[in-house]
């Protein structure tokens, strides 16, 4: 098992910016052409302060049906900047995600941003680990960010591709094979 390696061998750089001032607009386009789900938002003097992420969006803009180009990070995105020290090992960082209820840490060390660690990045460098991540809500039935009614980053156990993933009886199923299973019941 890889539980040991370190944050900074997992972790995505470079990471994806904006300041407090950024709005909900560019937000969304700056994500949806990197691909990814979240954005560290720095303050003026270029210091991590925070994080926003897709769901920020659809609660913050979306659902009380703000003009995007109106509202600004500072207004939407998580305050307090929940991060990991780069030398944690990723055992630390699944510890911390499941205590801290979150997906994504960035990786930092004084002021410095160095990196981001996901789920997803722990998942492909460690499998193993992510079922004990699992397998400890199961045992916790805690409010996990990995229930079984909500969608992750994981690894679909039918496929094998890298992708979006809800828990469906007993598996980790991506939505186009959990959609070709539905079409077999038929």
């Amino acid at each position: 098992m890889n539980l040991e390696l370190s944050v900074t061998e997992a972790m995505s750089t470079p990471v994806a910016t904006v300041t407090l001032d950024t709005t909900a607009y560019d937000v969304a386009n700056i994500l949806k052409e990197k691909g990814i789900g979240c954005l560290v938002v720095l303050n003026d003097a270029g210091k991590p302060v925070g994080i926003i992420t897709e769901r920020d969006l659809a609660l913050g803009v979306v659902s009380r049906n703000l003009k995007s180009k109106e509202v600004i990070v500072e207004e939407i995105s998580s305050s307090k900047l929940i991060a990991i020290a780069p030398k944690s090992t990723l055992m630390d960082a699944a510890r911390k995600m499941d205590t801290e209820n979150v997906k994504r840490l960035p990786v930092i060390d004084g002021d410095e941003l160095l990196g981001i660690v996901t789920v997803s990045d722990i998942t492909k460098l460690s499998p193993e680990l992510f079922s004990i991540m699992v397998e400890t809500n199961e045992i916790h039935n805690s409010e996990y960010p990995y229930s079984k009614n909500e969608e992750i980053e994981g690894i679909c156990e039918i496929c094998g591709s890298t992708d979006s993933v809800n828990y469906i009886n007993g598996r980790y199923i991506c939505k186009n094979c959990n959609e070709d299973s539905e079409g077999e019941e038929e």
